[in-house]
């Protein structure tokens, strides 16, 4: 549930937010559920046909989780 609700959290965020630059982007959020807060910072920017975005997940118990993906046409 916890997962769910944040994640949630973070694709509003993202929907939601507008970037100040078209390259490049960042978004962060915090949930708190009985467990305690996590938090959620993600960055991106494209450039020269490809884009990257990097996520960094911090869970209540202080584990960090850290996702990192590219694209390109």
């Amino acid at each position: 549930m916890n997962k769910f609700f944040l994640s949630s959290l973070v694709i509003g965020a993202l929907s939601v937010a507008t970037a100040v630059d078209a390259n490049a982007w960042t978004r962060s959020a915090t949930a708190s559920g009985p467990r305690g807060t996590s938090n959620v910072t993600a960055t991106g920017s494209c450039a020269n046909g490809s884009c990257t975005r990097n996520v960094t997940r911090t869970g209540p118990a202080g584990n960090t989780y850290t996702r990192t993906g590219t694209i390109s046409r």
